[in-house]
């Protein structure tokens, strides 16, 4: 299949790639006797941590360095020299450990720092590290909040419509399905195979610490319900909103919204295609709008991997930003929808 022209155009052939005249460059480069920068990742032993690693193994310009240390308190002499000599840092914990490895690393490194945790998202001074909705926040930036799987799809849906005034400001409903990986390694009865396999339930109804995220960077409020499914990985939101004009003009003011952004699909219409077959394994995100409801609300979806788009790969896009590189440098080209339902590509990625 032929690359999509906006990636072929900024394919890298060596890891000298790094732009030292992009005007995004912020950083110098390291580049070790690899022919590759180093980007430190803390939590890589993760669901993301290991996407995130894998993703950086086969990224041209950059190589993984996973620290061992468990607290801020037992860095090797090796994590150390790690870290002063890093281009980048990348932080896959939890809130409470991302920040306090947030406050440890700013007497170590100069560094930028990615963080995969919701520890900062809601910080009006943070970078918000969506490329598609917020491409030039990332400018100079020390500190980047990595979005949240949830916030990313529902935001990829909404942002557009609301900025362009195709849909009401006002409270929008929202239902989320997602895979088990979406809740990281800890324990729970509720993820137990016996409680999960053959089952759908929703969870944390209230009070998903997601909520004040998508608030924030939507602009309105938001009910939002979230839904476990018996998977792996895998993330689908449907969001119900009232149009302002005539419902098809939703669908024009998204394609018009990502006609620059080949990693986003938008689809004529909610069917198959869909299907989170299309997006695990891979850093694409799928649209669509549903027709009008005798309500008068509008359903529309979209379909992301949460450890790829919600997670791993997203934050390899805010790395290359803020180091100076080609955003989706490292990614494998984007594919265009099709009606077939292929397997998982990618799935182990």
């Amino acid at each position: 299949m032929q690359e999509h022209a906006y990636y072929a155009a900024y394919r890298p052939q060596t890891a000298a790639y790094i732009l030292h005249m992009n005007p995004y460059f912020a950083y110098p480069p390291v580049v070790t006797s690899q022919g590759t920068s180093p980007v430190v990742v803390f939590g890589a032993t993760g669901y993301a941590g290991q996407v995130l690693v894998r993703l950086l193994d086969r990224h041209p310009a950059l190589h993984p360095v996973p620290v061992s240390a468990h607290t801020t308190t037992d860095l090797s002499p090796q994590d150390q020299a790690a870290l002063q000599g890093c281009a980048a840092v990348a932080l896959a914990l939890p809130a409470d450990a991302s920040r306090a490895w947030t406050e440890a690393i700013a007497g170590r490194t100069n560094a930028p720092v990615i963080d995969l945790s919701d520890a900062h998202r809601t910080r009006p001074n943070v970078p918000y590290g969506i490329f598609e909705l917020w491409p030039d926040d990332l400018r100079g930036a020390r500190l980047v909040a990595n979005p949240g799987c949830y916030p990313t799809a529902s935001l990829l849906a909404l942002v557009p419509l609301l900025r362009n005034g195709a849909i009401a400001p006002e409270p929008v409903a929202i239902v989320g399905k997602s895979g088990a990986s979406g809740a990281g390694k800890g324990v729970a009865e509720h993820l137990h195979f016996c409680e999960l396999a053959d089952n759908v339930y929703p969870y944390k109804v209230g009070a998903h610490r997601h909520v004040p995220e998508i608030e924030r960077h939507l602009g309105t409020s938001v009910c939002f319900v979230t839904e476990l499914l018996p998977i792996v990985r895998g993330l689908l939101v449907t969001a119900f909103v009232r149009p302002r004009g005539r419902p098809e003009d939703l669908l024009s003011v998204l394609c018009d919204a990502y006609a620059e952004h080949p990693y986003v699909h938008v689809l004529d219409a909610p069917d198959a295609r869909l299907g989170l077959r299309h997006v695990v394994g891979c850093h694409d995100a799928r649209i669509a709008v549903g027709p009008v409801a005798r309500s008068g609300l509008v359903p529309v979806f979209a379909a992301i991997d949460n450890l790829m788009r919600g997670a791993a790969s997203q934050a390899l896009v805010s790395l290359n930003r803020v180091l100076g590189l080609a955003p989706h440098l490292g990614l494998a080209a984007p594919e265009p929808p099709s009606t077939g339902l292929p397997g998982m590509k990618g799935a182990w990625t």
